[in-house]
């Protein structure tokens, strides 16, 4: 996962977390990395939705990707 480049701005939102969520975020980064965390949290969660979009995208194209190649992606993301 890249870190945002300094010359990368931020933007100040709001968001609405349930409170259990956010105490763990904060229990394991501390009041400053929440940010950060939450940042890091939405480019990961980004990267899947694009890498769906582009599996479903190829699917519809040439059909279903073969069994055997899901499995050796499901490996690689596991890091096997």
């Amino acid at each position: 996962m890249s870190l945002p480049q300094p010359a990368d701005p931020t933007i100040k939102k709001s968001v609405t977390l349930r409170r259990s969520l956010a105490e763990e975020i904060e229990l394991r980064t501390g009041p400053r990395g929440f940010s950060r965390f939450v940042d890091q949290a939405a480019e990961y969660g980004l990267a899947l939705l694009k890498a769906d979009e582009i599996v479903a995208d190829h699917e519809r194209r040439t059909g279903p990707l073969p069994d055997e190649v899901m499995e050796e992606a499901r490996r690689a993301w596991s890091g096997e």
